[in-house]
């Protein structure tokens, strides 16, 4: 298939499937007039890096899952790289969540000091 169909049948724009070729995800074929040729495994290959993507993952924090896929596996996540991928994301994520806590805490105590402050209004 051409590369307008494959982005057709993974839901992506033509200019994400060259995206992720750039990056090495993808390797076409090439027909004799140049065209890249896709098949269906592109299409599952394009799907997941998509739903990866859609995690927050990275474009080449997708490569474990691809390279498990193009092994044969039915599913990207089985293989021990994958896993480590999953491990990894989770961990970037349990640390963004501890920020985030830290600095909800710091303006929380800010409002209430805030709040509780005497105006010039409220001053004698």
């Amino acid at each position: 298939m051409l590369i307008k169909d494959l982005a057709d049948r993974a839901g992506v724009s033509v200019k994400a499937v060259r995206y992720y070729e750039s990056r090495g995800l993808l390797t076409p074929a090439r027909a004799t007039n140049g065209y890249r040729e896709y098949d269906a495994a592109d299409v599952l290959v394009v799907r997941e890096i998509r739903a990866l993507l859609s995690l927050g993952l990275t474009a080449d924090e997708t490569v474990p899952f691809v390279e498990c896929l193009r092994a044969g596996n039915e599913r990207a996540d089985v293989c021990p790289s994958s896993l480590a991928a999953y491990r990894l994301r989770i961990a970037e994520i349990d640390q963004r969540i501890e920020e985030l806590s830290r600095l909800r805490g710091e303006l929380s105590g800010l409002l209430h000091e805030a709040e509780s402050y005497p105006t010039n209004q409220e001053r004698p």
